[in-house]
């Protein structure tokens, strides 16, 4: 059965086609806003852009609500403590417009330095003062960046195009970045400011505040830009300092309240620029945001971790080694959970030597919730792990241990309880897999199947084959299988590659037969 998703806004064919493929879709072009809380309880997943926001009262109470996405770089119009509380997924497409951004921040200010608006107006009214409209060259002027993400890194780009030179501030970036970005690294955001000809921002809404004190430590006659988040400059201190030529002119795409105030001070200056927005909107940009939402929506409702998931922390690792350690992490929490049943209060995770330490975080909530998922009434995903584990008294720690295994590897185990240990491995060597290492501390080494039954009994005589003959008689074919035991006699466990799901019918058959003590199945 399909999952039903819900498009409040207009979010072009390409993305809308991609989700008709894979979903049921209802989309409006602008649903209007009163209408969102009686449809929310309707769908799996939610996509929005700008004109709508997702609070906690509407997604209360929805437990088909599986997923919330924005349509574009931020989630401010998302309430994500309640979305994480309640294990729903947030997805959005960063990066996605980041060159429509970069390029609407160099056309406002080439608009506000040439005089462009000023001078449309100027010839509409029937004049031809070329002397008046004179205006500035970009070429040679030090442009300040504040935030080299990845807007910031397409600005620094267009920039030395012009034979600008740039700076950059940006505490969270390294310095490889800078230097493949050609920007000067600024240590301070005082320091970046009092070199910045023209002064440009390109943060979420934690970013830092641009107040009149920070604002004057600008060279005279510099031009500010905001294509980023309204609220980051102070617009009273803009305006003061646009009227005491502190400052030349000032382009903005973006204000605190949207549609803003028309009759605001701001407006009435000359050397000002301003859009409705605009600054991701392109048709090219409009179409990857689409494309790059529906695809995490797809793939987080089918129980694949998409890299544009925002409240959940995921590594910046290359997609195929997150989906590789995406994989061993369900196929670990799935097996581990259903082999041991007995819960215990304190998880130890054994990484192999391989498994990127920046991955963890990640790796930790995954596999929390795979453990937890089967044993409470309640939604326990990736999202909600830590708030479900402090709930139900679940721990889980990380064993750093240097005898680790050098090998992208991940080995679960109840406190004291080696027998209960769990390990999958991925490997690349030609052909890459996903490889079972051991199940209740009895080492395996093979390819983890599709389709696998388990099978935990006593290692006597007749029971392996008992147990091929009853599938048999059920049409069910073995691909593979593989045993491995303890001790000779003691017990043993059998993984087994099908053709097709068994049945629960199967399954109980299975449970007859002396000497089996527990059947499980993964597919």
């Amino acid at each position: 059965m399909k999952p039903k998703i819900l498009v409040t806004e207009a979010l072009g064919p390409e993305g809308l086609a991609y989700l008709k493929e894979h979903a049921e879709l209802t989309a409006y072009d602008m649903l209007p806003a009163d209408q969102l809380p009686e449809l929310m309880g309707e769908f799996d997943a939610v996509i929005i852009r700008s004109a709508h926001r997702i609070t906690r009262d509407l997604i209360v109470n929805r437990p088909r609500l599986k997923v919330v996405a924005r349509a574009g770089a931020g989630v401010d119009n998302v309430d994500l403590d309640a979305c994480t509380e309640l294990g729903i997924a947030v997805v959005n497409a960063p990066g996605a417009n980041a060159i429509a951004a970069a390029e609407h921040t160099f056309g406002l200010l080439l608009a506000v330095m040439r005089n462009i608006r000023l001078g449309d107006l100027h010839v509409r009214s029937g004049g031809w003062d070329r002397q008046a409209h004179l205006g500035e060259e970009l070429h040679g002027r030090r442009i300040g960046i504040i935030g080299l993400g990845r807007v910031g890194r397409n600005v620094a780009r267009l920039a030395h195009g012009f034979r600008m030179e740039v700076f950059a501030y940006d505490p969270y970036i390294t310095e490889d970045i800078f230097q493949a970005n050609g920007a000067i690294r600024k240590d301070s955001l005082e320091s970046l400011l009092e070199v910045s000809d023209i002064l440009t921002i390109h943060t979420p809404k934690s970013g830092p505040h641009l107040d009149e004190a920070l604002l004057r430590q600008l060279p005279q006659g510099a031009f500010a830009l905001n294509v980023a988040r309204g609220g980051l400059y102070d617009e009273d201190a803009v305006v003061r300092l646009l009227e005491d030529h502190h400052l030349a002119g000032f382009g903005c795409d973006v204000f605190p309240k949207e549609p803003p105030n028309p009759q605001a001070r701001l407006f009435q200056l000359p050397r000002v620029v301003v859009t409705p927005h605009l600054g991701g909107s392109t048709h090219e940009a409009l179409a990857n945001v689409g494309v790059m939402t529906a695809t995490g929506v797809i793939e987080t409702l089918a129980g694949i971790t998409p890299p544009n998931l925002v409240n959940v922390p995921i590594p910046p690792l290359e997609v195929p080694e997150l989906t590789a350690l995406d994989r061993v992490c369900r196929a670990l929490g799935q097996v581990f959970s259903q082999l041991n049943p007995t819960f215990g209060s304190r998880l130890i995770l054994t990484p192999g030597r391989q498994v990127p330490a920046e991955a963890l975080p990640w790796i930790r909530q995954n596999l929390i919730a795979g453990v937890l998922q089967n044993r409470v009434d309640e939604r326990v995903n990736a999202v909600n792990a830590l708030i479900k584990a402090e709930e139900h008294g679940l721990t889980l720690t990380v064993d750093d241990n240097p005898k680790a295994p050098q090998s992208l590897s991940l080995n679960l185990s109840w406190d004291g309880q080696p027998e209960s240990q769990a390990e999958f491995a991925w490997q690349q060597n030609g052909s890459s897999g996903l490889y079972l290492r051991r199940i209740n501390d009895i080492s395996f080494d093979l390819a983890w199947p599709d389709i696998a039954l388990v099978t935990r009994h006593q290692d006597t005589p007749g029971v392996v084959g008992q147990i091929g003959t009853l599938l048999g008689e059920f049409g069910v074919n073995i691909g593979n299988l593989h045993l491995g035991r303890r001790t000779l006699g003691g017990e043993a466990i059998m993984v087994m590659a099908l053709d097709t799901p068994p049945s629960e019918a199967l399954r109980k058959a299975l449970l007859s037969i002396p000497g089996i003590a527990a059947v499980y199945w993964f597919d």
